[in-house]
């Protein structure tokens, strides 16, 4: 069993530097595939299962969009558990005005990307100009067309902040952080590696009993 995370989108791997150095165990943390024209959440999740060599029983997670492509690469195969750092299981959950503001990235892909994590991240504002703005574009736009997730066979373990304005916190089914907003990995990431390391420590002894 192997662990793998994506981050949020138009962001990488460095956003998880700090709750990574938490962890109990390893955690594979993962950048975007290169961007070569794909549309969908489905596809982008095919791509990263090829170039990882993700297979059945691993644990994928990931922020806000890296969870909803986790999401779409448990339906591709058998995962032992799917896990989301301030990500949806619906577009419903999503923010309703981002839903209308999606269409507007093919004018303004990198502003739009700009308004859902924050200006005033410096963590996150540096990988922007690393980001590849038409694999912005395409997710964003893509949003409103995301069925959501069907599988109710893979387990689904959620940490969520109390104040996060772009995917609303849920009521229930959730970890919360009360004073965290979207970006929780990076604003309180001891309390997600504690979170993380709790699930793993629950599947090892599952293993161990087996």
């Amino acid at each position: 069993m192997k662990w793998y995370f994506l981050p949020g989108m138009g962001a990488n791997s460095a956003m998880y530097d700090i709750l990574n150095k938490r962890l109990q165990f390893e955690i594979n943390f993962i950048n975007w595939p290169k961007y070569i024209g794909e549309k969908t959440y489905s596809a982008v999740a095919e791509k990263i299962i090829e170039e990882h060599g993700i297979k059945d029983n691993d644990i994928v997670g990931g922020s806000s969009l890296g969870g909803i492509v986790a999401l779409e690469i448990a339906r591709q195969g058998k995962l032992k558990a799917v896990v989301l750092i301030g990500s949806a299981l619906r577009q419903a959950e999503v923010c309703g005005i981002l839903s209308l503001l999606a269409p507007l990235t093919s004018i303004t892909p990198i502003s739009f990307i700009q308004l859902l994590s924050g200006k005033h991240e410096n963590v996150i504002t540096k990988m922007f100009a690393e980001a590849d703005p038409e694999f912005v574009r395409a997710m964003c736009q893509y949003l409103p067309k995301w069925v959501g997730n069907a599988d109710e066979s893979v387990p689904i373990f959620r940490i969520h902040g109390g104040k996060d304005r772009i995917i609303p916190c849920p009521k229930t089914g959730c970890e919360i952080i009360a004073n965290a907003g979207h970006l929780l990995a990076i604003t309180h990431a001891k309390e997600c590696a504690d979170y993380l390391n709790k699930i793993n420590r629950q599947y090892q002894v599952h293993q161990a009993d087996l």
